[in-house]
């Protein structure tokens, strides 16, 4: 038998793997190790979001809480509690020390001023004018430590019409003042009221999703900043606001209004912009279709049987199927044809008909919907290591993603899961105050920490 040559893609495969694997991240360096990082995030999962990325990559970070905890921690399906902490904050405490401080005192505050002093960053979530009227706000304490990066992430900015408002920043606001939401949701069919659909409403994305984004936007301007102090010594202030920076991703839908003066309405998972793209009934659930060129879109055409039936050879152009009409007349002739296979039986009609298709090796993308466990348990993303535990000391086993891209010399990583409330107030207070337990208890006593 001849020997059975590897493709070059496993070869590299191979090779990227040896530098890059994620069960070797612990014998590497931290990117960002000489940093300390304050986060003083109040009710908000975007400062954590933003101080997790930055934990990841080795900066020393210490998450300040008010004594009792964030209420973030509270955050959980089904209200579980995991020693005293939800679900969602066992990701987001991820590699950060815990301690406690009471701002609304005196005392606190002057303690904040010396975190201040010794910190290359600090990121607040407070209303703005809130660390302004503490009197924790930038240009203060740029007095005490002129290299300091301070990151505000607000429900309206530091600045503007409604930035005086006193409102914390919720994730659902501004998800809904971004015009993105506008645009989700199934469509009112013509000549129904809302009674008669009252599911034809904006849809809510994922979890947090508007503060993941202003987290990761903020994460990344910090890193800037860095860089620019590195070069000239300064630090600055960082201002960002949660509904600007998902709008961010609201793409061809702001170019469309400013431009034509169309709103995107909503349109359920179809899109103008593309076609084939959205998601269809199956058997067991249901698949994601793509087909981004009229080759691909025939092929889809030609995969259920209906290539001389529609007519799929006289087509010469999308153009027409990027509009409203099209989209919806071919899509309820899409799903009683997706309906009557499984979402394996679609997926492997596209893999079979880029081998031997009418137009192979031309095929659309066919993806099946996949649940949390299905994810979980994908021979893909374990090999990648993105599912694998964390063995917390406090916490046991947790399963939290990690490890999201991957560097051959310095790689982010998982240390571990969480902290109770205040764990770690004797490790860091002596470490940056001198402070030891009989300090602690006055100042628990006081109710300063």
């Amino acid at each position: 038998m001849a020997d059975q040559k590897r493709p070059k893609w496993a070869a590299w495969a191979d090779h990227i793997r040896s530098l890059d694997d994620p069960a070797r991240n612990f014998e590497k360096p931290e990117a960002l190790d000489d940093l300390v990082v304050i986060d003083l995030s109040s009710r908000s999962m975007a400062g954590c979001y933003c101080s997790s990325l930055l934990a990841e990559l080795g900066a020393e970070t210490i998450r300040i809480e008010p004594p009792g905890g964030d209420l973030v921690r509270t955050y959980s399906p089904d209200g579980i509690m995991v020693k005293d902490t939800g679900l969602a904050y066992l990701q987001e405490g991820r590699n950060k020390y815990h301690v406690t401080l009471n701002l609304e005192t005196e005392e606190g505050r002057d303690m904040l001023k010396a975190f201040a002093g010794h910190a290359d960053i600090l990121i607040e979530t407070y209303p703005a004018g809130k660390m302004e009227a503490w009197g924790l706000g930038y240009e203060e304490l740029a007095k005490i430590n002129p290299r300091l990066i301070l990151c505000s992430i607000t429900a309206h900015g530091q600045f503007g019409p409604e930035s005086g408002r006193g409102q914390y920043d919720y994730d659902n606001v501004a998800q809904a003042r971004s015009a993105i939401q506008y645009a989700t949701g199934e469509v009112l069919p013509e000549g129904k009221t809302m009674e008669e659909v009252p599911h034809a409403v904006s849809t809510k994305a994922g979890p947090w999703i508007a503060w993941s984004t202003s987290g990761t936007f903020a994460a990344l301007s910090i890193l800037a900043a860095v860089h620019y102090r590195e070069m000239t010594g300064e630090g600055q202030a960082i201002d960002v606001s949660t509904p600007e920076a998902y709008e961010r991703l609201n793409d061809y839908a702001l170019h469309w209004y400013a431009d034509q003066g169309v709103c995107n309405e909503r349109f359920g998972s179809l899109d103008t912009c593309l076609w084939l793209y959205g998601f269809y009934p199956t058997k067991d659930g249901g698949v994601f279709l793509g087909g981004l060129r009229l080759e691909m879109w025939k092929a889809f055409v030609d995969i259920i049987g209906k290539y001389d039936e529609w007519k799929a050879e006289e087509w010469t152009t999308l153009a027409p199927f990027m509009k409203k009409d099209w989209q919806l007349k071919y899509q309820s002739m899409i799903d009683p044809e997706t309906a009557k296979y499984t979402s394996h039986e679609l997926t492997m009609k596209s893999i079979e008909y880029a081998k031997s298709g009418r137009l192979a090796p031309i095929t659309p993308v066919v993806a099946e919907i996949v649940s949390p466990w299905a994810a979980m348990h994908d021979e893909n993303w374990q090999d990648r290591g993105i599912f694998t535990p964390v063995q917390d000391p406090v916490y046991g086993s947790i399963v939290c993603a990690q490890a999201q891209w991957k560097a051959t010399e310095t790689p982010p990583r998982t240390k571990w899961a969480c902290r109770p409330v205040g764990f770690d107030n004797g490790y860091v207070y002596l470490n940056y105050f001198g402070f030891g337990p009989e300090k602690l208890k006055e100042l628990e006593g006081k109710g300063v920490i």
